[in-house]
């Protein structure tokens, strides 16, 4: 038992590891980002939010629910756009932790 404890203070501390992450998101379709790991803490950033070339020129509302404190689901607007007006937005690394 003493040599795995060594082994692990030889490793030293633990670094992050990052994952690169593109979805297609749809009309009435949901994307969930899903873990299956509760031992270790996680980090969803969001870089950017583009409309592909063939979305309508018309609202896009793209948004994240999330549990709050007690356990209540809880949505907020990330970004809308709109094919002539503003197509894409750079969320500058929006992080949810």
């Amino acid at each position: 038992m003493e040599d795995s404890a060594m082994d692990m203070e030889s490793m030293g501390p633990l670094r992050p590891q990052t994952f690169l992450f593109g979805c297609e998101l749809k009309a009435e379709k949901e994307y969930q980002f899903k873990v299956d790991d509760e031992e270790n803490e996680h980090q969803l950033s969001l870089r950017t939010v583009t409309l592909g070339a063939g979305a309508k020129d018309e609202l896009h509302v793209v948004e994240a629910e999330a549990l709050d404190y007690e356990g209540n689901p809880t949505k907020v607007v990330l970004a809308s756009l709109k094919m002539s007006v503003q197509p894409t937005v750079s969320l500058g690394g929006f992080e949810i932790t």
